[in-house]
């Protein structure tokens, strides 16, 4: 837990970074950028390991962890959408900012109907929803790391990106109709189980009460 405190406590130095530096041409504050986004991207993979390995796991922990992803995620894409900010010509587009935020949005609505319906939600992470996180650290890493528009390899790293662009689009989709199915099973399990409970007789199932015994 104490490492997911450290990464939330590093996330306004990136921020500023990201503001500070601006799209200047000299980008002064990119590798202080690049450096703390580092230092969050392993201590992360170290909380983790170290929960699994030392079996120190809490329930604040275990809320915190993806919450503190989900912060550097979209305040990163957020940032960098703006053209003051990011580097020249790899701006990320709105509409990429909208199937991030997208997914989330459809997943935090739906968990909440579905817990209201339901009674209980169990959000695990699915490997659509890894893939798309990985991809969307990635593509900050890459506006990071985006040369100027006069470099010989400016045109080739601004294919890359767009490339990046849809798979994040296209996987976000898939990773919240993931969600979705996941969450109507959950329903549907959640209502035959009420249905069952709901046709059993009152004791039904339970061991009958034992005779008195005579004196």
């Amino acid at each position: 837990m104490g490492l997911t405190m450290l990464r939330l406590l590093l996330l306004p130095l990136f921020l500023w970074a990201l503001v500070a530096d601006g799209n200047r041409p000299d980008r002064p504050y990119r590798w202080l950028a690049l450096v703390v986004f580092g230092v969050m991207a392993v201590t992360d993979k170290l909380d983790g390991y170290l929960a699994r390995r030392l079996n120190q796991t809490s329930r604040l922990g275990a809320l915190l962890d993806p919450v503190a992803d989900k912060l550097l995620i979209a305040c990163s894409v957020i940032i960098l959408s703006f053209d003051w900010i990011a580097p020249a010509g790899f701006a990320i587009p709105g509409w990429v900012v909208v199937a991030i935020y997208g997914k989330d949005l459809v997943t935090a609505i739906g968990a909440l109907v579905l817990l209201q319906l339901a009674g209980k939600v169990t959000i695990s992470p699915r490997p659509l929803g890894r893939a798309s996180t990985v991809l969307q650290l990635s593509l900050v890493v890459a506006v990071l790391l985006a040369p100027a528009p006069t470099a010989g390899w400016a045109a080739g790293w601004k294919q890359f990106v767009v490339v990046l662009w849809w798979a994040i689009a296209v996987l976000a989709a898939m990773s919240c109709a993931d969600y979705v199915r996941q969450g109507w099973l959950q329903l549907m399990q959640a209502r035959r189980s009420m249905a069952k409970e709901a046709t059993a007789g009152p004791g039904e199932g339970s061991e009958p009460a034992a005779a008195p015994r005579e004196p």
